[in-house]
């Protein structure tokens, strides 16, 4: 990230995004919500409980992967 100041009154801020991030993005938000999607409405029969289900499939698979500040924690 850099950041350009020009005249004291402006920032502009470039941002840079590696190819395996826009991997992973492609990776487990589009095929991977996708085929949860498809799972659950056939279990269920219904593109709302569908929807729901995927958008919460992906996000649980992505904090799964990520520990929090390099350290596992459990909850007991």
């Amino acid at each position: 990230m850099v950041h350009l100041k020009i005249n004291n009154k402006q920032i502009i801020i470039f941002y840079t995004i590696k190819g395996s991030t826009i991997k992973r993005v492609i990776l487990f938000d589009i095929i991977l919500g996708t085929v949860i999607y498809y799972v659950v409405e056939m279990i269920s029969s219904s593109a709302i409980i569908a929807t729901i289900g995927s958008l919460i499939g992906t996000e649980g698979v992505k904090k799964l992967r990520r520990p929090i500040n390099g350290r596992i924690i459990t909850v007991s």
